[in-house]
């Protein structure tokens, strides 16, 4: 499938190579898989630092804005981001 470069500035073929190892081990979620992929969620987040959009106004191509957003706060915090 060909995607558009501005929304998916790094092809998943270097992204499942390069990126996706990092995630994968770092990720603390287990049990039902995210709605979204892990490609899609890092694009999200690219296009969020590259254009300063609020992050509702994500295209909904990366899927819902608040997944994206719990992604890139989980991954700053090292944690879900979640009280227990």
């Amino acid at each position: 499938m060909k995607r558009n470069k501005r929304l998916y500035p790094i092809r998943e073929e270097v992204f499942n190579r390069k990126v996706l190892p990092i995630i994968e081990g770092a990720y603390p979620w287990k049990g039902r898989p995210p709605p979204v992929s892990h490609y899609q969620g890092f694009c999200g987040i690219l296009y969020i630092l590259r254009t300063g959009c609020p992050w509702p106004d994500v295209p909904e191509g990366y899927g819902y804005w608040h997944g994206i957003y719990e992604r890139f706060f989980w991954g700053r915090n090292g944690d879900s981001g979640r009280k227990s």
